[in-house]
C-alpha cells in the first residue's frame, strides 16, 4: 500500500519543486539606548536663590504613595520578537541547502532569510533544544547538478546531524548520498523523487498538494464552480503531475470538472491560449508557475475581460509582479503553505525579524518558507534530549507528537507519515488562502486542508 501511495505522490513533488524553486540587518539596539547627553545638566539644577521655601514645599499628603507605583502587572508586553532569550549552549552546526544563483534562478533571498531567522533563534528563541545550543548554518548552494553532487559529498563528510532546506530544484545529487548516510532531511517544500520513498529520514513541513489540486478544488467548491481551468507552466515536472492528480482531487471533493491547460514557459503572450480555454466558460482559473509566468496569464485574463475567479500559488506573486500588475491583482485568490496573514503571531514575528536583521528581504513567497523550516526545526527540538547524532535526531522528529505549525493559525505538523495519505514524507495537510486587494495585498485569511 505504501508503495502505491509513493508512486502516486512522486510526480506531485516534482511539480512543487519546479514552481517553488523558480520563484525566485544590523542590530539596532544601540540606537534605543538613552545617551548621556539627555541627562539634565548641572546648570539646570535649582540653586539656593530659586529653591522653594518651606511654605511651597510639598507635604506628605501630596507625595505619591506606594499604591500608585508601577508594579510587575503593568510591565509592557514583549514585542513580536519576544523577550531576549539567548542561546548559551555550544554551537550546533547544520547544513542548509539552497538553489544559489544561476542565469535562470536567483534565490538569494532564501539564504538571506535563513540567516536572519537564525540570528533571531539565537538571540530570542533560546537556541536549539533544552540546553540552548547556538544554531550555526553551513550553507551549500546547488545551482546545478554538478555542484549539488559536491554538496552531497560535503554533507556526508561534515558529520552534521541534519540537513535543512526551504525550496530547491536540484535535489537528487545531494539528497541520495545524504539519505544513504542516514542523515535526516527536514525542509519546507519537498523537491525531488529521491526524497519521497524515505519517510523515516525525510520530513516536509508543508502540504505539497495545495496548489496542484486541493486548493483549486476547495475554492471551486466554495464558489460553486462547475468547470475550472488549471493553467500550468508547460514542463514535464509540472504538467504531468497536475494532469494526473488534479482530476481525482476535484472528483474526491465534489468540486466539478477541471481542465489542465499547459502554456509554454517561453511564450511571450498567454493571450491566444487563454482565449481558447475561455470558450468553455470556466468559473475558476487557477495558475501554477513562477511570477513571470503567472503575470502573463493574469494580464491575458484581464485583457480578455474574464470575470470569473482567479487563483494561484503564493510563488506567483513577488515584488516585480506586484509592480507590474497593480490593480489587476484585485480579487485574485492566493494559497499559502507558509501563511502571510499579518494578524498571525508567527508571521508578525517574521516581519519583525526582517525589520531587525535584514530589511532588504521582501517578506512574502519563498523567504517565508525559510522561516517555516527553521522555526519548525526549533519547535520540534525544544524537548530533545538525545546526543545530536543523525539517527537520534531523525527518531525524535519521526516519533514526536503534534507541533504548532508556523504561520498557519490553529494547524499542527507531525512527521509520522499520516498527514497526507499520498505523500508519507509530508508532516502537515494545512494551508492558508486569501484574496488580494487593489494593491495586491492579502485581505482576510482562511485555513484549509
Amino acid at each position: 500500500m505504501m508503495r502505491n501511495r509513493t508512486k502516486r505522490g512522486l510526480a506531485l513533488l516534482c511539480a512543487l519543486s519546479f514552481t517553488a524553486a523558480a520563484c525566485g540587518g544590523d542590530d539596532d539596539s544601540a540606537t534605543t539606548t538613552p545617551e548621556a547627553t539627555t541627562a539634565p545638566e548641572a546648570t539646570t539644577a535649582p540653586d539656593e536663590t530659586t529653591a522653594p521655601d518651606e511654605t511651597t514645599a510639598p507635604d506628605e499628603t501630596t507625595a505619591p504613595d506606594e499604591t500608585t507605583a508601577p508594579d510587575e502587572t503593568t510591565a509592557p508586553e514583549a514585542g513580536p520578537l519576544g523577550d531576549p532569550n539567548p542561546a548559551t549552549g555550544e554551537p550546533l552546526e547544520v547544513i542548509y541547502m539552497w538553489s544559489g544563483v544561476s542565469p535562470a534562478v536567483d534565490n538569494s533571498a532564501d539564504l538571506a532569510s535563513a540567516k536572519a531567522v537564525v540570528q533571531w533563534i539565537n538571540e530570542y528563541g533560546g537556541g536549539i533544544g533544552p540546553d540552548h545550543r547556538e544554531l550555526v548554518l553551513k550553507d551549500c548552494a546547488a545551482p546545478d547538478s554538478a555542484i549539488a553532487a559536491t554538496c552531497g559529498s560535503t554533507i556526508v563528510e561534515s558529520g552534521a546531524p541534519i540537513v535543512l532546506f526551504n525550496v530547491i530544484g536540484d535535489v537528487e545529487p545531494w539528497a541520495t548520498p545524504t539519505i544513504a548516510a542516514g542523515i535526516p532531511i527536514l525542509g519546507y517544500a519537498s523537491a525531488d523523487a529521491s526524497l519521497l520513498g524515505n519517510p523515516d529520514t525525510v520530513f516536509a513541513l508543508s502540504n505539497p498538494i495545495t496548489g496542484f489540486g486541493q486548493f483549486p478544488a476547495q475554492l471551486a467548491k466554495e464558489i460553486g464552480a462547475t468547470l475550472s481551468v488549471i493553467d500550468v507552466i508547460d514542463v514535464p515536472a509540472a504538467v504531468g503531475p497536475t494532469q494526473a492528480l488534479a482530476p481525482p482531487t476535484f472528483e474526491a471533493l465534489g468540486a466539478g470538472e477541471v481542465k489542465v491547460v499547459p502554456i509554454s514557459p517561453t511564450a511571450p503572450d498567454h493571450g491566444p491560449d487563454v482565449q481558447v480555454a475561455l470558450q468553455d466558460n470556466p468559473q475558476l482559473w487557477s495558475i501554477i508557475g513562477n511570477p513571470a509566468y503567472c503575470s502573463l496569464s493574469i494580464r491575458a485574463l484581464r485583457d480578455a475581460g474574464y470575470e470569473g475567479a482567479i487563483g494561484g500559488i503564493s510563488n506567483c506573486i513577488d515584488a516585480a509582479a506586484l509592480e507590474q500588475l497593480g490593480s489587476d491583482l484585485e480579487g485574485v485568490y492566493i494559497s499559502y503553505s507558509a501563511g502571510e496573514d499579518p494578524a498571525n503571531a508567527d508571521y508578525a514575528t517574521y516581519l519583525a525579524i526582517v525589520d531587525k536583521y535584514d530589511s532588504t528581504i521582501t517578506p512574502n513567497g519563498t523567504p517565508v518558507g525559510a522561516f517555516v523550516a527553521l522555526e519548525g526545526f526549533r519547535r520540534v527540538m525544544e524537548d530533545y534530549t538525545g546526543d545530536f547524532s543523525p539517527t537520534s535526531v531523525a527518531e525524535h522528529i519521526r516519533n514526536h507528537g503534534p507541533v504548532p505549525q508556523p504561520t498557519i493559525e490553529g494547524a499542527t505538523f507531525q512527521c509520522n507519515s499520516t498527514a497526507v495519505s499520498l505523500l508519507p514524507i509530508a508532516c502537515t495537510g494545512a494551508f492558508a488562502y486569501t484574496q488580494l486587494d487593489a494593491e495586491g495585498k492579502p485581505t482576510t485569511f482562511k485555513s484549509g486542508g
